[in-house]
């Protein structure tokens, strides 16, 4: 029986069975660098006072689109490099979370230095959850997700009133809740009564890229996609933006957000965060990054919150107010 074979991996709940042959050649070269390369990036004395394991946290939801085993083989390989670059050489602790009750009790007891969970997911727990955002994640396209709802321009469909009754393919609603919150909210805006009709003719799917050529081909009538996945295909094939016509573009909603618990140190805040903003200077770092589709992190900033602030507080004021509709 081979390493990869026998290996078993950490979640919060039970021992999961190895990860993918594919994906662990996929990462073999990252690994191979972590445990033969040199410490990157530590600052002099910056171990000092630090802890002599990273335990490090992650919801499940981060990952929605990616097999939870591979998963936790590739954040055990992040994790690694981080704790390498705050001069920490022990194994770091990584634990994917199933759901926010237990991550939040993770949070509570203090088990965690460092946590990344999406960005609604913050906000729905963040008066119980003793903990301060430090970095985020930015790509080509910024460091926040737009959403543009996009349909054929010979569909006749102009407004969302022209919705009804119509096939709307959304994405992951694990990985991006923020679209069907918004989705929900334009849809408030236009109805009087209950919405249900419109969610009724909803579907996901696992890629924008698949939800632009669904509409492209007529097999759904609109779809909730990425801006950047929308440019990436306009310049790729150009007759997609000849034949395809935005009905309205989302404020920006961002993502995921990395928090560090608020009974942790200052040091081990900065250290995290310095250690965090080199990642992308590192072999590993960039291929880990590439696999989930990110270019670095950045550190983070109030405002990157306030669209989606806003969306849920319209959502909640809708619910409550229904009569003001129009």
């Amino acid at each position: 029986m081979t390493f990869a074979e026998s290996r078993t991996v950490r979640t919060s709940n039970r021992t999961q069975p190895a990860p993918s042959v594919p994906f662990l050649k996929l990462l073999a070269l990252s690994l191979a660098i972590v445990l033969l390369g040199p410490v990157p990036f530590v600052f002099a004395g910056q171990w000092d006072g630090l802890p002599t394991t990273l335990r490090v946290g992650f919801s499940s939801r981060v990952f929605a689109d990616v097999d939870q085993r591979d998963a936790q083989v590739a954040m055990e390989l992040w994790s690694r490099e981080l704790a390498l670059g705050m001069g920490i050489t022990t194994t770091p602790v990584t634990v994917i979370y199933k759901n926010s009750a237990d991550l939040l009790e993770a949070v509570k007891r203090g088990d965690l230095a460092i946590v990344t969970l999406p960005a609604v997911e913050f906000l729905q727990i963040r008066d119980r959850a003793p903990m301060t955002p430090v970095i985020v994640a930015a790509n080509n396209f910024g460091n926040a997700r737009e959403y543009s709802l996009i349909v054929r321009r010979d569909s006749g469909i102009k407004s969302i009133a022209d919705l009804r009754g119509k096939t709307i393919v959304l994405p992951s609603f694990i990985k991006n809740e923020a679209s069907h919150i918004w989705l929900h909210v334009l849809l408030m805006r236009e109805v009087k009564h209950d919405c249900t009709l419109f969610s009724r003719q909803t579907r996901e799917s696992p890629a924008s890229s698949k939800s632009i050529l669904k509409v492209f081909f007529k097999q759904a009538d609109a779809a909730i996609v990425s801006h950047g996945a929308l440019a990436t295909s306009n310049v790729l094939n150009p007759q997609i933006g000849r034949e395809l016509a935005v009905i309205t573009e989302s404020k920006p909603l961002h993502g995921d957000i990395t928090c560090v618990p608020n009974m942790q140190s200052d040091k081990l805040k900065l250290s995290i965060i310095n250690s965090a903003l080199h990642l992308h200077e590192t072999t590993t770092g960039r291929q880990i990054f590439t696999l989930f589709q990110v270019e670095r992190v950045i550190p983070y900033q109030p405002s990157y919150l306030q669209g989606l602030i806003a969306l849920l507080n319209e959502q909640e004021k809708l619910k409550s107010n229904p009569a003001k509709r129009r």
